[in-house]
């Protein structure tokens, strides 16, 4: 009888813990433990044979970190791969089943294919003669399905498990709901069985699947660790009872689950009690819950001017380093008055602290009645803090965010202030995506990047740009234009990507003013013939003339390209930014 097979007729019981066990074996080895199939072969096939002979039907190879950033060489990941499917293919014989285990797997920084990082692993366990593969611990979605269609196309009749690490509030690290878990379980194809394993107890696992919709009548996996850890010696240590785990196990099984066994603390003692327990029963029938695709709505008149090709205008304002906001809400206020269609509110820029823009901007869009959008950073919040400051930003009314990987902090403060990063720009995307999916899908968040055209790569940027709308960015916002080549880029940039784009438009205030920009902020290249039209001696209403009409002459050539205009605001003159949008909306009917 195969496997697969096997696990549709009767509950099959997994093995525990490799790591864990392993540790507690032997806590003078410090070394990690995948390396042990080379260093102590002798002691990972001990291990397994503990788990057979404790019960175990299915036993996984001790390989979990051959997908992870924790081994560099690709040459060393398949060696332990190699040797990993040998030493528990001998151990099993003709026993149990074995399982390539493969670990958690996406890339952090989204800037590559998971898959082909990978891809000689998979090649090395299937030249072993595996025909199961266990993808356990996943965070992410990211990369599984190019995975699962390459081991497909290699060995068709090779069975895929795929189980993810929840929390106790039923998310992963990476974002994703229990929802959005057992949706991708059942309509992946190449998926023959899947569920949960690690993260959390089996008390809060039976109670995450009590309150989840089975949509598929695939097999349901359920590997909960014995307990929670605690730190001794700097190493983590679980305390779980056996008897205790498998009494909870019997509600996780009378909800579905067929292929049983433990993560992270468990033993071969729990693994016997589960065999006791468990072993050739038959599963438990689900409730299946008919797939239906999600509503997602968008109200966002923002959105919805790009989406009709209709230029908006927004407005960029800092919001203040103290707790004074008299200055910046008559801004705001003024900006109301010319019916723009967007305030947007920078992040601490260049790493200074400055005033939260999301509790700023929300009490901002209740006063004037203006949309807001904050910039939200990835450099001062982590997953934890991110994903909390739009749950309550979204409650306070804000739809909108500029999402950015945020400017480093300076050198000279690096020492008292560290910057987080637990995500860059198109990871925090990402969740925001998974976000929209499942908790705002009553109304849709929009988001937008921020895009740094000026890159000698083109190539690398339009990959990045391409990232990020596949995450669903709907626009992105430039540094300011001045020239034709900052034109003629981003018009490139746009017809090979198709992404909708803001240019940015600043007007320079004073001769001083033009002759820093152009040449001390690096990034932003302003012509000289620009800064030839101020001079030292102009008054401030003769150098706000000219601004507005270098601005408007940037305007007009743009008029083709741009999706819409992005003012950024110099020296908090609003009312000549107010000025020259009322000039380009006079103009425009003219274009």
């Amino acid at each position: 009888m195969s496997f697969l097979d096997d696990v549709k007729k009767r509950i099959v019981i997994a093995d525990g813990a490799m790591g864990t066990y392993y540790q507690s074996l032997y806590p003078e080895d410090d070394e990690l433990v995948e390396r042990a199939v080379i260093t102590h072969p002798d002691r990972i096939s001990d291990i397994h044979k503990r788990y057979i002979k404790a019960g175990a039907m299915l036993i996984r190879t001790d390989s979990f970190a051959v997908s992870g950033p924790f081994i560099e060489s690709v040459e060393e990941k398949v060696r332990i791969a190699h040797e990993a499917y040998r030493i528990a293919r001998d151990a099993a014989g003709d026993s149990c089943f074995v399982a390539a285990d493969i670990g958690t797997v996406f890339d952090p920084a989204m800037e590559g294919h998971v898959f082909w990082d990978i891809k000689p692993v998979i090649d090395a366990f299937l030249d072993e003669g595996a025909d199961i593969f266990d993808f356990e611990t996943q965070t992410q979605t990211e990369g599984l399905t190019e995975i699962f269609s390459y081991i497909r196309e290699k060995n068709p009749a090779a069975v895929i498990l795929v189980s993810f690490s929840i929390n106790k509030t039923g998310m992963t690290t990476g974002g994703l709901s229990v929802d959005n878990i057992m949706r991708f379980g059942a309509t992946e194809e190449n998926i023959d069985a899947y569920g949960f394993n690690c993260g959390v107890g089996p008390s809060h696992m039976a109670s995450i699947i009590e309150k989840a919709h089975m949509y598929s009548d695939k097999p349901f996996i359920a590997m909960p660790n014995a307990g929670y850890p605690y730190t001794l010696r700097g190493r983590q240590i679980y305390k779980g009872n056996p008897v205790f785990f498998s009494e909870k196990m019997k509600t996780i099984v009378s909800l579905g689950a067929g292929l049983i066994g433990g993560c992270c603390g468990t033993t071969p003692e729990f693994i016997e009690r589960l065999s006791l327990a468990f072993a050739g029963k038959k599963p438990a029938a689900k409730n299946i819950t008919q797939l239906t695709g999600k509503k997602t709505r968008t109200f966002s008149s923002f959105y919805k001017k790009l989406q009709s090709g209709d230029k908006p205008f927004i407005v960029e304002l800092d919001p203040p380093f103290n707790s004074d906001i008299s200055k910046v809400m008559k801004s705001a206020h003024t900006l109301a008055d010319a019916d723009i269609d967007m305030i947007t509110l920078s992040d601490s820029p260049m790493g200074r602290s400055r005033m939260d823009p999301m509790l700023l901007g929300a009490l901002m869009q209740q006063e004037t009645g203006v949309d807001v959008m904050p910039h939200v950073t990835c450099r001062d919040r982590n997953i934890i803090g991110l994903r909390g400051s739009l749950l309550g930003s979204y409650a306070a009314g804000i739809k909108h965010f500029l999402m950015i990987t945020g400017d480093p902090v300076p050198s000279a403060d690096r020492s008292q202030i560290t910057p987080v990063f637990d995500y860059n720009s198109i990871r925090f995307m990402n969740m925001a995506k998974l976000m929209n999916d499942e908790v705002f899908s009553d109304d849709r968040i929009i988001y937008g990047g921020a895009l740094n055209y000026h890159g000698k790569n083109v190539d690398a940027i339009v990959r990045r740009m391409n990232l990020k709308i596949e995450q669903g960015c709907s626009f992105f916002l430039t540094q300011p234009v001045y020239g034709d080549w900052d034109i003629e880029r981003i018009a490139l940039l746009k017809e090979r990507t198709g992404a909708k784009i803001l240019c940015g438009l600043m007007p320079l205030v004073s001769y001083k003013n033009a002759l820093f920009m152009s040449t001390e902020m690096p990034g932003i290249r302003v012509p000289q013939e620009i800064v030839d039209r101020y001079s030292p001696d102009m008054s401030r209403e003769e150098a706000e003339e000219v601004a507005k009409q270098v601005s408007l002459d940037i305007a007009t050539k743009m008029k083709d390209i741009t999706d819409g205009y992005y003012f950024m605001v110099p020296f908090n003159r609003v009312q000549l930014i107010c000025s020259i949008i009322n000039e380009i909306r006079e103009k425009s009917s003219k274009f």
